[in-house]
């Protein structure tokens, strides 16, 4: 195990306090005034917009043929949220082995991106792992809140582990995500399509709890050296534009740190950020799942106990992975190096411990 990180005394401090995940009432969204509601609505469609533009220039002038899927398909469960497909060189080759499925679900905070951003990625966790690599869609906040996007992904999941075309073993799915991403696939997992057929997930810097809005997670955060990010400014409005007026945040399919063992696959790794707000909750979720105390003093890098894992992924901060809108430099080739040794670990642990059998 690595060696622990020395906290400052207020992160100590609230470390030594916090509370079992699984103790607790039900926590209501409550309806924000008209002017917040207003300020939010015109936020959020300002960032899908944004977000929306830049997809579209980059798709328009800077078109990247080799991470492009293999193919693109649909399912009738869901015809408007295309499935981008990516198969190894051995079933591009006329391969007849079955073979293990990573199905992918992309960040975005719930409101913008689409499946197409992740193309990099699933190329490349495609030719690392020799998986079958899916990555799917949903559709998006404010117009469609919880529990829509959940629903989306597991009927579509289900479509695609039943699709008889993929040459794909059925006992040895995969479900993970990034950010709005990494929350859904500890989410999905739990309803009925895929209960008892996703055997791992695997959730890079999540949203794991809804109970507490932004603010509060900035204060509480176990880092002090930034003064502020975009998830502590744009947070308030994803937060409006997700959970819906009335809904119980700590309900499990919002907050799957409310989950128990028995409604998450046997196997769950988590990948925090070190300088990211959300990484605090993540860490408290792997901590209660292998049935541990939380420590009181510092914080470990990584561990592996049982069927749970841990990764820290040092000096970077939330959506360190995603290579969208990045600039080269010094800054770009240490968060890759993170990247790269996140990845290789987390791969070394599906091949090790969970693909084993």
């Amino acid at each position: 195990m690595a060696a622990s990180i020395p906290l400052d005394e207020q992160a100590e401090a609230l470390l030594s306090t916090a509370p079992k995940l699984h103790d607790h009432t039900p926590i209501v969204a409550e309806l924000e005034s008209l002017g917040l509601r207003t300020r939010y609505f015109f936020l959020v469609w300002a960032v899908k917009i944004y977000i929306a533009l830049q997809l579209a220039y980059v798709r328009l002038f800077v078109p990247v043929i080799k991470s492009q899927p293999t193919v693109v398909k649909t399912y009738s469960c869901r015809p408007k949220l295309p499935v981008r497909v990516f198969l190894p060189k051995t079933q591009r080759e006329g391969s007849q082995s079955a073979l293990p499925l990573y199905i992918d679900i992309h960040g975005g905070g719930f409101v913008t991106c689409d499946a197409s951003i992740d193309d990099s990625f699933c190329k490349s966790w495609c030719e690392r792992t020799g998986m079958v690599v899916v990555s799917l869609n949903y559709r998006k906040a404010p117009v469609h809140r919880f529990p829509v996007p959940a629903l989306d992904i597991a009927a579509v999941a289900r479509a695609v582990i039943d699709d008889e075309t993929l040459n794909i073993d059925k006992s040895r799915v995969i479900m993970g995500g990034f950010s709005a991403g990494g929350s859904l696939a500890l989410t999905a997992c739990q309803l009925p399509e895929l209960k008892d057929r996703i055997r791992a997930a695997v959730s890079y810097y999540p949203v794991t709890d809804w109970s507490h809005p932004p603010p509060v997670k900035w204060s509480q955060r176990l880092y002090t050296e930034k003064k502020s990010e975009s998830l502590n400014t744009v947070g308030p409005a994803l937060n409006w534009a997700y959970v819906p007026q009335g809904q119980d945040r700590t309900e499990k399919l919002l907050s799957p740190c409310y989950a128990t063992r028995q409604e998450l696959p046997q196997w769950v790794c988590l990948i925090g950020a070190q300088h990211d707000m959300l990484c605090r909750e993540a860490r408290n979720m792997i901590y209660s799942l292998a049935d541990e105390d939380i420590p009181q003093s510092g914080w470990d890098k990584g561990w592996e106990r049982g069927t749970y894992k841990w990764l820290l992924a040092m000096g970077v901060r939330h959506g360190f992975t995603d290579e969208f809108g990045r600039k080269p430099g010094r800054t770009s080739d240490e968060r890759r190096q993170v990247c790269e040794a996140t990845y290789a670990s987390v791969h070394n642990w599906l091949e090790t411990k969970v693909l084993k059998d």
